[in-house]
């Protein structure tokens, strides 16, 4: 069996909203607590959050961080 390595943790906290039924804001969501994101490189000892707060901009993030993360690993400086 082959070994695997975690290089890195994405937590996700879907936060506490309510659909509105009635008046002029109906199907709209009313955030008690909003979403929020974050990503914890292993290797670089690095910590990401989107830049925005609302629902749209953690949903774009948790989809594109594993891709666009660059880790910053120094590499070893040759003697």
């Amino acid at each position: 069996m082959t070994g695997l390595v975690v290089a890195g943790a994405l937590y996700v906290d879907l936060g506490d909203g309510r659909e509105i039924a009635k008046g002029d804001r109906a199907g709209q969501i009313q955030w008690r607590r909003l979403p929020r994101a974050r990503y914890e490189c292993l290797r670089c000892q690095t910590t990401e959050t989107p830049n925005g707060h609302g629902p749209g901009d953690i949903a774009r993030f948790v989809a594109a961080i594993r891709t666009s993360h660059t880790c910053r690993i120094r590499q070893p400086q040759a003697a």
